[in-house]
């Protein structure tokens, strides 16, 4: 069971801080809660220099904010929703296996939530995006070629 948690802590890591897929280290990436940073800096940090590297126009603001909020907004969530899948249950015990698996279709169901609405305005924001914009987006953005040769981390 621990393989499947690893799974989800990696899948959970993954799109809070790959689906931005944008660059620089992936700072408090791991350590939600353990004192690495704080995700929604390194997601601001992040979408900042991504916003400077695509060149965003002022006719394309509109969407690149709704973009950039969806992100951060995930980001400030993660932290909570990693310790819901990692506390223990009352008493300081072991969740029980029926709990564990709970606690992960939970987890599963907010990132697809969390996946679709980030598909809506990543759609949107490319639809703005000139020929050269989208070919640095088709890199970075949602999971790119970068992202997918680095498990995750843009590095």
């Amino acid at each position: 069971m621990k393989s499947w948690r690893n799974i989800a802590v990696g899948l959970a890591t993954t799109v809070a801080l790959g689906a931005a897929a944008v660059a620089g280290p992936a700072q408090g990436a791991a350590g939600y809660g353990r004192g690495h940073g704080d995700p929604v800096a390194a997601a601001d940090q992040r979408l900042a220099r991504l916003k400077s590297d695509l060149k965003i126009t002022a006719a394309q603001e509109t969407p690149w904010n709704a973009y950039a909020e969806q992100v951060k907004q995930h980001a400030n969530e993660m932290p909570a929703l990693h310790n819901t899948m990692h506390n223990s249950a009352p008493g300081n015990t072991r969740p029980t296996a029926p709990e564990r698996v709970e606690r992960q279709a939970q987890f599963a169901k907010q990132q697809q939530e969390y996946l679709e609405k980030l598909a809506v305005v990543t759609k949107d924001l490319y639809a703005t995006l000139t020929p050269e914009q989208k070919t640095l987006a088709d890199q970075r953005l949602g999971g790119g070629r970068r992202f997918a040769h680095h498990g995750g981390h843009d590095r």
